[in-house]
């Protein structure tokens, strides 16, 4: 009993002591936590925008937000926040409650900052003091870190804190650090410390890859980025001297699918193009971009992602065995990508098919083997459907093919431009000539519902058998079936009886071989942008249990349908637009999206330095209606715009079948 009693006292005892710990460490941060913020606020400042201009031509009062004193002279560092739309006036309001108008010096939309200036007169400003411009970025505290973000809030610029920890660097493309510090929109614009008082980086109104329907929505997400303070440092002269600074262009196309696999060898190099100024050739290994070692196409991008356009970078490549150095200097702007074909489809560099009415159609036949192009060899399909895509427009390709007959010739082929009028394709000749090699006697579809343990949405797949069978000819000899496409319906938030609506897809969807998985919104009422996630991983099972060929998976919304009715179309609002939202926030998951010109365009961050995407748009309208303004951006972007009045399921298919050919 004795034993007991002390057993006990010991872990009373010891409970006690770490209870009195736990409490200490608490009382000694918060302690910490109150000496920082007291030493950065007389360098944070409130601001407002007042008479925002609104696109329904309403005028309203932003949402106010914070900034950063930056000398004696008045200039204020701030978010993009404050620039995001016309405004009758900017009023910087410090902590001792002098308000201040400001006026825009220069912005970096590149990182989403402006820096502002105001006429401080008699009253003696604090500025916040930066690392040196030339701090190395390991210099940062290590990810797990404590940090703290500052603000000032409403007339009375009450100070408002946040704490968290360093999550992550070089995010949003080697642009931004990223904590887990809880903030609303009135943080943007404020710094972001540790624990020494050091600043970290400015906080800014940014979101990931896939995107959000506005930023604030990542409000108390636990997600905040802000940018570098040695970054700043760097591009604060710049900033001064009211230089505009945008990302830099560099006009490389790496090859291969999945930006995190080994590989650096250059598919395509754009033509009048920095890389291509500086040398640069498809075939070409890339070493090092900006002295960081690159093994991978996302590595290529963080090292990018730091320089501006205007700025000089160098760049270490081996070609022929031999490692060579040159130096690019990024453009603002590069010709706008206007995506090429020739009309086939390959396995293992042999010609399967020809499209109808394509350039190839009468120059190349089925089972010419590619050797070469432009007297580059061809490395795999992926990469000759990258290098085919950016073609240059009305320039001829010279194209090496063995032939039964012959072991080698040389053919010349004019590529074409994937956008333009839908007929121009030709669907129902290719479904014609397809005919014979789709449909399979005895093969037995099959209905499979996908179910992921951390993914809400309901789906159903419709495929092929996973083990397909191999035709055989009069001789006995295997021959290959006809490769699936997969396309990916998003139905509208009403339509929950997936069951029930792929009833009508069914036959025409075997038919054209085209394997369709429909996925139900998490609710009834809306399509969200945090599921883009859910739909990407939905896809990467139906690619696998259909045996789809990657290359040619589509996303599509019933809206682009012909023949609804205005309930029908209004319904399938959400739907179209959460799948053109999900083929431009995935990195070449899908190789075409299908929408009507009514979609409403989602709020998903686009790059304009972004990798090369090979996406097709295809838009149906009504006779006569102009084409939206956001499919400008698209053609911008490189994803070209196929329009057409009508579309049928049948031809819907096909067009997702089309999306084999390059």
């Amino acid at each position: 009993m004795l034993q007991w009693l002390l057993l006990c006292l010991f872990v009373v005892n010891g409970a006690t002591a770490q209870d009195t710990s736990s409490l200490q460490y608490e009382n000694a941060l918060a302690e910490r936590v109150r000496s920082v913020t007291d030493e950065v606020l007389p360098s944070v400042v409130g601001i407002e925008v007042i008479g925002v201009l609104q696109s329904d031509g309403e005028v309203r009062q932003d949402a106010p937000t914070s900034g950063i004193i930056m000398d004696g002279e008045g200039h204020v560092l701030a978010s993009s926040w404050v620039t995001r739309g016309p405004s009758a006036s900017i009023i910087v309001s410090l902590g001792s409650g002098e308000r201040f108008p400001a006026r825009v010096v220069a912005e970096d939309e590149h990182r989403e900052l402006v820096l502002l200036k105001i006429d401080p007169k008699n009253v003696r400003l604090q500025p916040i003091t930066l690392p040196d411009s030339e701090a190395a970025s390991d210099s940062y505290p290590a990810i797990g870190a404590t940090t703290v973000a500052v603000a000032r809030y409403g007339e009375k610029n009450v100070p408002m804190v946040s704490t968290g920890v360093l999550s992550a660097v070089d995010r949003l493309d080697g642009t931004a650090v990223q904590s887990d510090v809880r903030i609303s929109p009135v943080f943007y614009g404020g710094p972001l410390l540790d624990l020494r008082g050091n600043v970290l980086g400015v906080l800014i109104p940014a979101v990931g890859e896939n995107g959000a329907d506005d930023p604030t929505e990542w409000y108390d997400s636990g997600i905040a980025f802000a940018v570098p303070a040695d970054v700043i440092a760097k591009k604060l002269p710049r900033l001064r001297g009211g230089e505009t600074i945008r990302s830099g262009l560099l006009g490389l196309v790496v090859g291969g699918s999945d930006p995190y696999a080994p590989g650096t060898d250059l598919a395509a190099v754009r033509k009048r193009s920095p890389a291509d100024k500086a040398g640069l050739q498809a075939g070409d290994k890339l070493l090092k971009v900006g002295g960081r070692i690159v093994r991978r196409r996302q590595e290529i991008k963080l090292a990018l992602g730091r320089y501006d356009a205007g700025e000089a970078i160098s760049i270490e490549y081996e070609r022929d065995g031999q490692t060579l150095t040159t130096t690019a200097t990024l453009a603002e702007t590069i010709e706008p990508l206007r995506p090429q074909f020739i009309g086939i489809t390959a396995s293992e560099g042999r010609v399967t098919s020809i499209l109808p009415g394509a350039p190839a159609d009468g120059v190349l036949e089925v089972n010419d083997q590619l050797k070469s192009l432009d007297d580059k060899p061809i490395q795999d399909v992926s990469t000759l459907r990258q290098q085919l895509w950016s073609a240059d427009p009305q320039t001829e390709l010279s194209v090496e093919i063995a032939r039964e007959d012959s072991p080698a010739l040389t053919k010349a082929i004019t590529p074409a431009p994937w956008a333009g009028d839908l007929d121009n394709l030709h669907l129902s000749e290719m479904m014609q000539a397809e005919s014979e090699s789709l449909r399979i006697e005895g093969e037995i579809w099959e209905t499979t519902p996908l179910r992921l343990p951390d993914v809400v949405n309901e789906a159903l797949l419709w495929h092929p058998p996973i083990n397909k069978p191999i035709n055989e000819d009069d001789e006995g000899e295997g021959v290959p079936l006809a490769p699936t496409a997969l396309a990916i319906c998003l139905m509208p938030p009403s339509q929950r009886d997936l069951a029930e609506q792929i009833k009508q897809w069914k036959a025409i969807a075997k038919d054209s071989r085209v394997a369709i998985c429909l996925i139900a919104s998490e609710n009834e009422e809306r399509w969200q942008l945090s599921e883009i996630d859910a739909i990407s991983k939905l896809t990467t099972v139906a690619i696998k249990r259909s045996d789809a060929d990657p290359a040619a998976v589509s996303v599509i919304g019933t809206g682009v349908l012909s023949g609804q009715t205005s309930e029908e179309t209004k319904a399938s609002g959400p739907a179209d637009s959460m799948a053109l939202a999900v083929s431009l926030s995935t990195d070449n998951v899908f190789g075409g999206v299908a929408i009507p010109s009514s979609t409403k365009p989602p709020a998903v961050r686009l790059r304009r330095d972004a990798p090369m995407r090979l996406l097709r748009v295809l838009i149906s309208s009504t006779p006569m209606v102009e084409m939206p303004t956001w499919t400008e951006t698209l053609s911008r972007l490189g994803c070209p715009v196929q329009t057409t009045d009508e579309v049928d399921r049948l031809r819907l298919m096909a067009w997702c079948r089309s999306l084999l050919y390059f």
